[in-house]
């Protein structure tokens, strides 16, 4: 099987018949009762014992998962918010998801500048070998706000190790065109941010897909099929069905 990303995605989703994912967004007055007691009869800290319930709660429902979905999406703010014992439960999550045969997005949102931007995705992007890094991400959600040039070593991370990268282009959240509907020279910002991830994809592009994909909303649909017109080689992920509407 090759290591491109996008060719072991579609893999999976044609393994799996469907292109469907499963988020893991763990909020401990979210889960199960059972969970719950358990981290509140535990002697420990309490961020520690609740770190070890979301773990739990992944692992868990990653199990149940496996045989249905290609990919699963853990929410990493989630797991942060309990500290070094969150990320290791984050970490947890993903190895066991990896192991399970599925393709991880950890959704951090990550974006920065230089070598900060290369930390991040030496962190999180493990790509084909889970192995490479603690946060073993097949791919990861990344910011674009500060230009086009903080995405370059992301893209350069992900090609070497066979990795994606899923850039925000059009949120999903209410609040989204306060920034990304400004326009320039009657161009939005959102449709300059698709014609740069469009160029990237292009570039790295096995089989007319390529690694670096785009976040678009659900809940803007006619602006979902503009966009997959104007970005014919790029992988979207989609949020926002259900609770938001879409």
């Amino acid at each position: 099987m090759s290591q491109h990303f996008t060719t072991r995605l579609h893999d999976a989703i044609r393994h799996k018949k469907t292109p469907a994912l499963v988020g893991i967004d763990p909020r401990f007055s979210f889960l199960p009762d059972e969970l719950q007691q358990k981290a509140e009869s535990a002697r420990e800290e309490d961020w520690i014992a609740k770190a070890k319930a979301f773990a739990e709660f992944g692992c868990r429902l990653i199990d149940v998962v496996a045989p249905l979905v290609p990919a699963v999406k853990p929410q990493a703010a989630f797991f942060e918010e309990l500290g070094p014992a969150g990320s290791a439960a984050l970490a947890e999550v993903m190895q066991h998801a990896r192991k399970a045969g599925l393709i991880v997005i950890c959704d951090g949102k990550r974006g920065d500048i230089g070598s900060t931007a290369d930390a991040y995705a030496r962190a999180y992007l493990a790509g084909a070998d889970a192995s490479t890094t603690p946060w073993a991400a097949d791919c990861l959600t990344v910011n674009p706000y500060l230009g086009a040039d903080t995405l370059e070593p992301f893209v350069k991370i992900a090609e070497e190790r066979g990795a994606g990268i899923y850039v925000l282009v059009r949120t999903s959240n209410p609040g989204a065109g306060e920034f990304q509907d400004r326009e320039t020279d009657q161009v939005k910002h959102f449709q300059h941010v698709a014609s740069v991830v469009e160029e990237l994809a292009t570039r790295t592009s096995e089989n007319a897909w390529g690694s670096v994909g785009a976040v678009v909303g659900a809940t803007y649909p006619e602006e979902l099929e503009q966009l997959r017109l104007a970005m014919p080689h790029t992988p979207f992920l989609v949020p926002g069905y259900g609770s938001q509407g879409g």
